[in-house]
């Protein structure tokens, strides 16, 4: 009978709630993944468009031993604003678009097609692609711009306490001098962390590897794996330092960020990141929804240095 039902309707739904399933933890995955929320302390379940979330610093002060108890020092909880944006994607596709390309032979044989050919690969691009938009509006968001959230732009500035020193492009020829620069303008207070990090974008980045090949550095930063110069984990440390080198695609423009990584906070709301693909037998157009919600926020931005 099952067998039957299906095939008077012409169309079997079977294959859609594994796409849905499949396509909710991609996107996820992608967004995870991006080189600024990858290093940031993760928050992943903020709610609404506005969260405050909390920051503990113990004022320790170290009293010579006595008898008695002298209480001295002080604990205070910082607040740390994380504005929101909760964003949808609205997407159509329509199978019989394709009878006149190539793609027409993986369409079913029915009168209704149900779903589009490599459907899973449509959901994967789509997701990748929400999230590097989401790795962009991360670093250039401004809310005087009209966006819901400042980005790392907006947030890291000498205004607002971070110590500025001016810019310099780096060449083969002196990427490793400025980059030793950058470091030098960290603030001494957080220079003991394991987080330390410059960002900086990819035509920098490229920069100081030629530097450092032509400095014989070579030998002190390559991987085997080649992780270094390629593949999902561009990264190196800043020979002599404890300090990591990292590009992005959100920095495109004449600047450097340096500081602790892990004083950025990366809010989401995990139960909206979803993409679904459902069909739709009254218009016969597979539809696509996909909703993403993330923010920022950054703790203690005296700690950090700006180059610009």
């Amino acid at each position: 009978m099952e067998n039957k039902r299906k095939f008077s309707f012409s169309y079997d739904l079977s294959g859609l709630p594994a796409y849905e399933a499949y396509a909710s933890d991609q996107l996820i995955k992608s967004v995870l993944g991006l080189t600024l929320p990858k290093y940031s302390t993760q928050r992943p379940n903020l709610k609404g468009t506005t969260t405050n979330v909390g920051w503990l610093e113990n004022d320790v002060y170290l009293q010579d031993m006595s008898c008695g108890f002298n209480a001295s020092g002080d604990t205070a909880q910082n607040i740390i604003t994380i504005d929101m944006c909760n964003k949808k994607v609205n997407q159509t596709l329509c199978p019989t678009d394709l009878y006149d390309t190539y793609l027409a032979m993986q369409l079913s044989d029915s009168n209704m097609p149900e779903n589009v050919p490599f459907e899973e690969l449509i959901l994967t691009d789509i997701s990748n692609r929400i999230a590097n938009k989401v790795e962009t509006q991360l670093w250039n968001n401004t809310i005087a711009g009209g966006d819901c959230f400042d980005g790392m732009g907006a947030l890291i500035t000498s205004g607002n306490g971070a110590t500025q020193i001016a810019y310099t492009a780096a060449t083969a020829s002196n990427g490793l001098d400025v980059f030793s620069k950058i470091y030098e303008s960290i603030p001494q207070n957080v220079l003991h962390r394991d987080d330390l990090t410059i960002y900086c974008s990819y035509a920098n980045y490229r920069a100081l590897v030629a530097s450092m090949r032509n400095s014989s550095y070579i030998n002190m930063f390559t991987d085997p794996t080649g992780n270094a110069t390629q593949g999902p984990e561009w990264s190196l440390t800043l020979p002599g330092s404890n300090c990591k080198i990292i590009p992005t695609v959100g920095i495109n423009t004449n600047v450097y960020y340096a500081g602790p990584s892990k004083y950025v906070q990366f809010g989401m709301n995990s139960e909206i990141m979803t993409v679904k693909a459902l069909w739709d037998p009254f218009e016969q157009i597979v539809k696509i929804m996909a909703g993403v919600s993330y923010g920022l926020g950054v703790f203690d931005v005296s700690s950090w240095a700006i180059c610009k």
